[in-house]
């Protein structure tokens, strides 16, 4: 962490990691949402745990693909070059945002628990990641603390949205 003049500069390493940054966008958010209802909906069919993140990893890579070729063809006024990086890093994001959700799937496998445990925790690390994200926007913003909380607060609302619809649907 670096001084700046009105103290502690919080943002120098993101500065220093400017893909960290980049990721954390709009695709991330998406990516969340996917993941988490992903999730959901593949655990109607009890595929066991390694079944359900091996579903969801592969089923996330398949819209990640879609993504960044979409993004590549979107971008005509770009080199092929260019739009393909430009496509990687913006979609970087949704393939960051499903490492919360499964690694909770994963651990609680090495734990033992059950697929119901496994899925809400799940659910609930979508959730917080969500608020982070939602966070994340308006400090970026400049955004009053208030707004931060509501930002947050509606980014997670999306996966209590999801936790709500699995309920329903179980």
């Amino acid at each position: 962490m670096t001084v700046k003049a009105s103290g502690l500069d919080p943002d120098a390493r993101l500065r220093r990691y400017p893909w960290v940054s980049r990721a954390l966008n709009a695709e991330a958010v998406y990516g969340t949402v996917l993941t988490a209802g992903l999730i959901s909906a593949f655990s109607l069919y009890n595929p066991g745990l390694p079944g359900l993140i091996a579903r969801t990893v592969g089923t996330v890579l398949v819209f990640w693909g879609a993504h960044v070729y979409a993004e590549i063809v979107g971008n005509r006024e770009m080199s092929w070059r260019e739009a393909v990086r430009e496509a990687l890093q913006r979609s970087a994001g949704l393939l960051w945002a499903m490492i919360v959700p499964v690694v909770c799937l994963a651990a609680a496998a090495v734990f033992g628990l059950s697929m119901d445990a496994a899925i809400n925790i799940s659910l609930w690390g979508a959730v917080v990641t969500l608020a982070l994200l939602g966070w994340w926007a308006a400090r970026q913003r400049g955004a009053t603390l208030l707004a931060k909380f509501a930002t947050a607060a509606g980014t997670a609302g999306m996966g209590v949205a999801l936790i709500a619809l699995k309920t329903l649907v179980h």
